[in-house]
């Protein structure tokens, strides 16, 4: 199997892009005419049936449409989990479809706990549950997942273990909120926590780098902080960073000056709500408004 690092930097390359779409499907925020429907099928299928189909269709639809012109997709999980097992039935969907255009998919899970725990998250994110009978269950099969680095490297092994099968990891380091600093940007022997945890995703990459040159491990960065962003590609050179902030969070391209590393980048940009809602300021058909917000955020961010 391919490392993960090659299986995106391959994306990144052959759409000429490193746009990554954030699938964050809002009920509130969907159009009117795929709530209208799906309402009446609560009695058919139950409200949260209801609700985790209407997001499947939805997240299916933007996926169609911005398939050529984004490098990644990324699902954020706990909108899909707030609708139980349907809602999980649905997120499965969307892996399945992302897969369909060959794009890398990175779960937003944010996992991060103990170390048996950490493995059942990983199974669930990646596959490998035991089963009572045969093969250990498929899970998602997402190709990445977001993890939490605040128990320490122990509580990441059982996902990091999961790069030698193909999978990636993006690890928080910076994160794109306006509360980040309160913790990240604490100085701890004379280093800012972040840089700490920085330190840990390379001790963490070392060994796991694709033919790209670029490690399995990576870091979540955010574009609002600059500075930040700056120092943890400096102390990452062969990492992919996964940049949130852009688009609604209010960080532009200028961010992005000098990041690029390698011959794909070795970053990808996510935006979610600017490129899945974009329709609510274009009109129009959602799916082709999301297409044209993603083909200018590729153009905008350049670099290839």
């Amino acid at each position: 199997m391919t490392n993960f690092s090659d299986r995106l930097a391959e994306s990144i390359l052959s759409r000429r892009s490193g746009v990554c779409v954030g699938i964050d499907p809002d009920l509130s925020r969907l159009p009117d005419h795929l709530r209208a429907a799906y309402a009446g099928r609560v009695a058919e299928l139950g409200d949260a049936g209801a609700v985790a189909a209407c997001f499947s269709e939805f997240a299916s639809g933007v996926i169609d449409a911005v398939a050529d012109v984004v490098a990644a997709v990324k699902p954020q999980a706990a909108f899909f989990e707030q609708y139980g097992a349907p809602g999980w039935e649905a997120l499965r969907r969307v892996v399945a479809c992302a897969h369909e255009h060959d794009l890398p998919v990175i779960l937003d899970a944010k996992r991060g706990d103990i170390g048996s725990t950490s493995a059942a998250y990983a199974a669930a994110v990646f596959g490998g549950a035991p089963a009572l009978a045969g093969a250990p269950l498929a899970g998602l099969g997402a190709d990445a997942v977001t993890v939490n680095p605040y128990l320490g490297d122990d509580a990441l092994a059982p996902f990091i273990e999961r790069c030698d099968h193909g999978k990636g990891v993006f690890v928080l380091a910076r994160t794109s909120n306006p509360g980040a600093a309160e913790l990240q940007e604490k100085v701890c022997d004379d280093l800012p926590l972040y840089q700490h945890v920085t330190e840990m995703i390379a001790r963490l990459g070392n060994g796991r780098v694709g033919g790209h040159g670029y490690s399995d491990v990576g870091a979540v960065v955010g574009a609002t902080a600059p500075a930040s962003l700056a120092a943890v590609r400096a102390a990452l050179p062969h990492a992919f960073l996964l940049i949130p902030g852009f688009g609604a969070q209010g960080a532009g391209p200028e961010a992005l000056v000098g990041l690029a590393r390698g011959d794909a980048l070795g970053y990808v940009v996510n935006a979610s709500r600017s490129i899945i809602y974009a329709w609510r300021e274009r009109g129009g058909d959602y799916r082709s408004a999301a297409a044209a917000a993603a083909v200018e955020m590729r153009d905008a961010i350049g670099g290839l």
